[in-house]
């Protein structure tokens, strides 16, 4: 069947017997249809000699081949504290590399998101493939997959943009960690974090409204202590004093408990009961997510969930070099569980309970 002939993409639909659109998304690596029709318009691009398609198969295979340009980007573009020194990105990216190092594999560091920028700077050619780590913007995601560059998300994952993802369990953990305060007596619990701030806060706002509403009738959720973010910003620990201010003021009985998105927030909202004068956990207990040992060393005995940082970052690599073998195989969502470590922040609720006050 090969040609000298240039080919089109309707002679290639017309000869698989689909869609242009259809051919268009095949060939561009998109989602959006099935692995069976994806290897057919793949194998009659290749027999009919298209172009376009070809040299990606070409780089593709030299990049397996040829051991000189084995090399993966670790994309992290919040350098700020997305860093090797910080203790829980820091062990992400460190799982990464030392799971490449043992397989031969070297890595560069990226660490701005820009498609334009990477065009700039990085030789796509010269590329396994890419683990991201965090946020990552989806145009440099689209830009990515326009090049066929391989590539998975650590701790995120885009709507718009299938792909292979890794994340803890969190859905599961922080269900599990809200029974075990509901087994503790505590019925007034209140979900701290900002539910949109990434996929995983989101999950963890599920799991734990999943237990709320299967045992506690009376539930309602605080609108605002679903936006308060694991940040510094003064405006943002503000606005959680000023609600919790009214909880004092307002509520017949103060929240026996608070889950946290993570351990950045129960720190937050730790220092806003002691200002507060609120006792932990004799009035109030506390949980995290993530065991960071930058937030556990002020607030050791804080009740959380570790996240086997290391393991996701090991993880991520099997999985590119996976999707580097396995290419038109449907995208992967891997969950790694995750250890329950209770310490001193969580007790049994108090039977009765008059609201904390201010002196």
């Amino acid at each position: 069947m090969p040609t000298n002939k240039k080919v089109t993409m309707q002679e290639i639909a017309n000869q698989v017997g689909v869609s242009k659109f259809a051919v268009s998304k095949a060939l561009s690596g998109k989602s959006g249809i099935s692995t069976a029709t994806r290897e057919k318009i793949l194998t009659v691009a290749s027999q009919y000699g298209y172009v376009k398609y070809k040299a990606k198969i070409d780089r593709a295979h030299q990049t397996q081949a040829n051991p000189e340009n084995k090399l993966v980007g670790i994309l992290i573009p919040d350098i700020r504290s997305q860093n090797k020194e910080s203790a829980y990105w820091g062990k992400i990216v460190e799982g990464i590399s030392s799971n490449l190092e043992k397989r031969g594999v070297g890595t560069i560091i990226i660490t701005n998101d820009s498609p334009q920028n990477f065009n700039l700077v990085i030789k796509p050619e010269g590329l396994m493939g890419i683990i991201s780590v965090g946020l990552i913007s989806t145009p440099m995601l689209e830009e990515l997959r326009r090049l066929s560059i391989p590539f998975v998300l650590v701790d995120h994952e885009d709507e718009l943009l299938a792909s292979d993802s890794i994340f803890m369990n969190s859905f599961d953990s922080i269900r599990k960690l809200t029974k075990y305060l509901l087994g503790l007596g505590h019925t007034d619990i209140h979900f701290v974090g900002d539910i949109h701030y990434s996929r995983s806060f989101f999950d963890r706002w599920c799991g734990f409204k999943s237990a709320m509403d299967e045992q506690v009738s009376t539930y309602k959720t605080n609108q605002l202590l679903l936006h308060i973010k694991p940040s510094y910003n003064p405006d943002n620990y503000h606005s959680l004093l000023s609600e919790l201010k009214q909880f004092q003021l307002s509520a017949a009985m103060f929240p026996t408990a608070f889950v946290c998105a993570n351990d950045q927030i129960a720190l937050h909202v730790a220092d806003a009961l002691k200002e507060l004068n609120i006792r932990i956990p004799d009035e109030c207990s506390i949980t995290g997510f993530d065991n960071n040992d930058d937030i556990t060393q002020y607030f050791p005995e804080l009740t959380t969930i570790n996240a086997e940082k290391e393991a996701l970052g090991t993880k991520a690599v099997d999985l590119l070099l996976w999707r580097i073998m396995n290419p038109h195989m449907p995208y992967e969502k891997v969950l790694l569980q995750s250890q329950f470590i209770y310490r001193g922040s969580t007790q049994a609720a108090k039977t009765t309970k008059e609201v904390p006050t201010t002196t």
